[in-house]
């Protein structure tokens, strides 16, 4: 199962494209150049950063991700996770408890649709 932010964390170049972004990370299709940001798959890390045409591989297609941003490029990814560090620690004043946060909203977004 794929869960999505509400609202995702974008770029410029992405904020108006989550739909395709959506359905092409879905078939894993097209999309070349893109990058999704989820909560990592292990627990020592915070976020995975994946190029989306990994996605047709079908192994990766069908895990449960929870979703967290889009970018357009590596760099734009990585700018983007610094951008979720930064906001967090400006609301809470420690970096610590950030993975525990997003899975919570993930979870109350579930629980209220």
């Amino acid at each position: 199962m794929i869960r999505y932010l509400d609202p995702l964390y974008t770029t410029d170049k992405t904020a108006g494209k989550i739909d395709t972004v959506k359905r092409s990370f879905r078939l894993g299709s097209g999309a070349f150049g893109l990058y999704i940001i989820t909560i990592a798959s292990n627990t020592q890390d915070v976020f995975d950063i994946i190029p989306i045409p990994l996605f047709k591989q079908r192994a990766l297609r069908h895990r449960d991700y929870d979703v967290i941003g889009v970018a357009e490029s590596k760099e734009a990814a990585f700018a983007l996770v610094q951008r979720i560090y930064e906001e967090y620690y400006r609301v809470y004043g420690t970096y610590s408890g950030i993975r525990s946060e997003l899975t919570d909203r993930l979870a109350g977004q579930e629980r209220n649709k």
